[in-house]
């Protein structure tokens, strides 16, 4: 958040805060609720069991920060730091789940914002209820105190709360008998089917949901443009080149509320990105054994964890130049559109340089080396 940011901005922004700081509060009041931290998909989950011990601490921080928030637990030394400034949405959710040996969970998940500030469907943190069971059948007064806590929390903010109850589990063994605690909960009789009971809940066609195209969409079209360069993805014992001489830009696919990013033509060499999950580009130049020890210019698209590089584990791929020099000159028609593209987006919170490509923005491409100059460099 910028100094130019106008007060009811910040107010807005302040309140969203607070609402989750409330919500969240109310709901680790319960003694049956466990905070679980990551997702099956992302390889592991930790969980804190509060046993109703938890508690909320105020905002430190004033601003962007307003939003940080601490879970302390009393008398323990373990605790957590949450940011409602990066979630977007508090989703009460009921999905089949392996903590509950697949049984349906009832659960908060905050979802999060992404790259650029899209909303996302993605959560680090939630709260579940712990027993929502008695011998392996559904306890309805919990369920439904869950539903109505859900309900009453998206008709007071249906910009921030959402309901959401797995097609799987509406047809599933306890479909019926949840089916008849959400009729309870919007205030609906028998007879009302599960299209109809949802849709009692409030939700709002909101512009933050429409599709959301990645802020890096112009510089990933203007690197696919440079001159005598390539694509290039590396994995594992696997390298793809695609020379940008043959790619005819980037195509996007939606289908069933999916979004794809295709970069090529679909009669010709392509293939299939997702662009969503670059949180990074950094321009590089530095000196490589492939260009006879002269600088490598590189435009690396990274995300924030590993992706199968075997030379970077951040590195979902890249944009290259082939042949920056000839002889030992370097060839300024190639290098200077690349530092030119830097030029355009290095004010963007996302892009960032290497120290080597600093100085050859402010001093020109060097030549490259000689042997001997090699030879005698510093190891």
């Amino acid at each position: 958040m910028s100094e130019q940011t106008s007060a009811p901005q910040v107010d807005a922004f302040s309140a969203q805060a607070q609402f989750f700081h409330h919500s969240v509060s109310r709901c680790l009041e319960r003694k049956d609720v466990t905070i679980a931290c990551g997702r099956w998909s992302d390889g592991a989950i930790s969980e804190i069991i509060p046993n109703g011990q938890a508690k909320l601490l105020p905002a430190v921080y004033d601003g962007c920060f307003n939003g940080v928030r601490e879970v302390r637990l009393e008398e323990q030394s373990h605790h957590l730091h949450v940011d409602f400034g990066r979630i977007h949405k508090l989703a009460y959710t009921v999905a089949p789940s392996v903590c509950l040996n697949f049984k349906p969970s009832f659960e908060m998940r905050l979802l999060t914002l992404g790259a650029g500030g899209a909303p996302t469907d993605r959560w680090l943190v939630s709260l579940m209820l712990e027993t929502p069971y008695s011998e392996d059948q559904l306890n309805e007064d919990i369920a439904l105190q869950f539903l109505v806590q859900a309900v009453q929390e998206a008709r007071e903010r249906p910009d921030l709360v959402e309901v959401r109850i797995d097609p799987e589990v509406q047809v599933g063994p306890i479909g019926p008998q949840l089916l008849n605690l959400l009729r309870k909960a919007v205030g609906r009789g028998e007879g009302v089917d599960w299209d109809t009971a949802l849709a009692a809940i409030p939700s709002p066609a909101l512009p933050e949901l429409a599709p959301f195209d990645p802020p890096l969409l112009p510089l990933l079209r203007k690197a696919l443009a440079l001159r005598d360069a390539s694509l290039v993805i590396f994995r594992d014992r696997t390298l793809i080149e695609f020379k940008t001489e043959r790619v005819d830009g980037i195509h996007r696919y939606e289908e069933a509320g999916h979004i794809s990013w295709q970069i090529g033509d679909q009669h010709d060499h392509h293939c299939h990105l997702s662009l969503s999950v670059i949180n990074k580009v950094l321009f590089s130049a530095e000196p490589v054994s492939c260009q006879g020890g002269g600088l490598n210019y590189t435009v690396w698209f990274l995300t924030s964890g590993p992706c199968g590089n075997p030379y970077r584990r951040d590195g979902y791929f890249s944009i290259v130049l082939n042949r920056p020099y000839s002889g030992r000159q370097p060839r300024t028609e190639v290098i200077e559109p690349v530092l030119e593209l830097f030029r355009l987006f290095q004010h963007e919170s996302w892009v960032e340089a290497d120290e080597t490509f600093i100085r050859v923005v402010h001093e020109g491409p060097p030549e490259r080396p000689t042997r001997s100059e090699l030879n005698d460099a510093p190891t």
